[in-house]
């Protein structure tokens, strides 16, 4: 005849094994939304539009608004301007922004850059037409530790901001 022996040292009452299993089960519900919300992209890279006019010049920045350290980090800067450009496109970039970023190029290269305490400014060649597009070729710097600051794009006519475009990027951890 079969005795029932239990393998552990005491044996726990009903109680305590069904506050266990529901603990099992809410862990596995929440490993079970993270997956989710990783599927569904929600835990990427997500990027943002702002946009800012003054003086007839449309600047449109596209950003990184979440992203990772390691990560590509999208950066796509457009001045529109009806009739074109008839000198040098100067873009003023938080330094900050581009301290986050491991920089690898410019699509296209300034003609001239210099920089002051907050920003760094770079001057283009005018392109022909109406339309100029800079994109900035960078990862996330891999030592990011995470946070959410503000950061500026500027188009500049000498040393005056024509159009400012202000945005938030958080670096997850």
């Amino acid at each position: 005849m079969a005795r029932n022996v239990p393998t552990l040292e005491e044996t726990r009452d009903e109680h305590a094994v069904r506050r266990a299993r529901n603990y099992r089960r809410a862990g596995l519900v929440a490993v079970s939304l993270v997956v989710l919300a990783g599927l569904v992209g929600l835990l990427g890279i997500r990027t943002a539009t702002a946009t800012a006019s003054g003086d007839g010049y449309l600047l449109t920045v596209r950003h990184a608004q979440v992203t990772r350290a390691g990560l590509a980090v999208p950066m796509h800067v457009r001045v529109t301007h009806p009739g074109g450009f008839s000198g040098p496109i100067t873009i003023a970039i938080s330094s900050q922004l581009l301290e986050r970023f491991d920089f690898q190029n410019f699509y296209p290269n300034p003609s001239k850059e210099t920089a002051s305490a907050n920003f760094l400014f770079y001057e283009f060649d005018p392109p022909p037409g109406e339309v100029f597009q800079l994109n900035v070729d960078a990862r996330t710097s891999p030592d990011q530790n995470g946070s959410a600051d503000r950061y500026e794009v500027r188009l500049m006519q000498g040393s005056s901001p024509v159009a400012t475009v202000d945005f938030r990027m958080w670096v997850a951890p």
